[in-house]
């Protein structure tokens, strides 16, 4: 059991020199966020601007420094991020502060651009971890997926639309939802959902608020398969499937050059209806702090409409204040 009031935070800077300062007495605010949607962690904290030997902080606080983030909840302290600072900021009204916005190394392939090719076989798994090499991002664990996709062109995509398009093309082969982690420097392709120890927050013990919604502004109710165009340039519809039409058609497309063959097309058409085909419900938790806890893990909640396990898919972590914001999806 952990114990909220206990938990400490600590930040580090590493100087490109390799100097290690503390900035934790300087602390003024802290936070750091995964979100849907997005390849990298962002971190964002605000300090005293100080002198510290001969030199103001924000003269340490240099462009590209590292910066780490580590928190005690009972079993010493443990490293819960580490980036790179893209952004600095001073502002001197009341006070003089310095302001810093970091991320992960994962921010390297959200921000950077190139051509790439995968011959036709290759695997998600193999694909990332071909890209992370190729950026000099060392691999951690990378447990797939291991399903063979078709031919792979990109051309002037991010590398971070890559590794989405490639899980996403696994995850309608029926590899189920992957999840790619900075950790520790290292890049971490996993399973969400698959963390050993699930925490479980309830209305009357742990949880501060809750938001739920439903709507349908995302519904797909039939997916079309195209074929190969004739010498005329028309493509015939080979095949349709359709979900829950009873809220009208909402069409999707998808085209049988992008697979090896009409089944394998007709399989992402059903894990499009699978993923898109139920009206979509947004859900949003507030609770206290769990420094660790992280995009993709699984998480038991029983509050207000919500009663099961889901899974973190954004998550906003407060140091400040000891308090996280938490969305989940369902499980499966």
């Amino acid at each position: 059991m952990i114990d909220i009031s206990k938990i400490k935070y600590e930040v580090f800077l590493v100087t490109p020199q390799g100097e290690r300062i503390s900035l934790s007495p300087f602390l003024l605010d802290l936070s750091w966020e995964e979100n849907e949607g997005e390849l990298a962690t962002r971190a964002e904290a605000e300090f005293r601007n100080v002198k510290l030997q001969n030199k103001w902080l924000h003269q340490w606080l240099a462009l590209n420094s590292k910066v780490f983030i580590y928190s005690d909840w009972g079993s010493g302290l443990q490293e819960v991020f580490r980036g790179s600072i893209f952004v600095w900021r001073f502002r001197d009204d009341s006070q003089a502060t310095v302001g810093i916005t970091a991320y992960d190394d994962l921010i390297y392939l959200a921000k950077s651009k190139d051509d790439r090719f995968y011959k036709a076989g290759m695997t998600a798994k193999g694909i990332i971890q071909d890209i992370a090499r190729a950026w000099n991002i060392p691999l951690g664990t990378v447990q797939g997926p291991n399903v063979k996709l078709a031919k792979q062109i990109f051309r002037g995509d991010t590398l971070a639309d890559m590794i989405f398009s490639v899980l996403e093309q696994a995850k309608k082969l029926g590899a189920g939802k992957w999840i790619v982690r900075s950790k520790q420097g290292k890049v971490d392709v996993i399973k969400v959902g698959s963390n050993n120890t699930v925490y479980c927050f309830t209305q009357d013990t742990n949880i501060s608020s809750i938001e739920d919604q439903q709507d349908i502004e995302d519904l797909v109710t039939r997916v079309k398969i195209i074929g190969a165009e004739d010498k005329e340039g028309r493509a015939p519809v080979v095949a349709k499937l359709d979900g829950k039409t009873q809220f009208g058609i909402l069409q999707e497309i998808v085209y049988q050059r992008q697979y090896d063959n009409l089944s394998a097309a007709k399989t992402a058409a059903q894990e499009i209806l699978k993923e898109r085909g139920q009206p979509r419900r947004q859900r949003r938790v507030a609770a206290p702090d769990i420094p660790f806890l992280r995009k993709g893990d699984k998480v038991k909640i029983v509050a207000g409409t919500l009663n099961g396990y889901y899974i973190i898919s954004s998550i906003a972590h407060d140091a400040t204040n000891r308090t996280m914001t938490v969305e989940v999806e369902d499980v499966g």
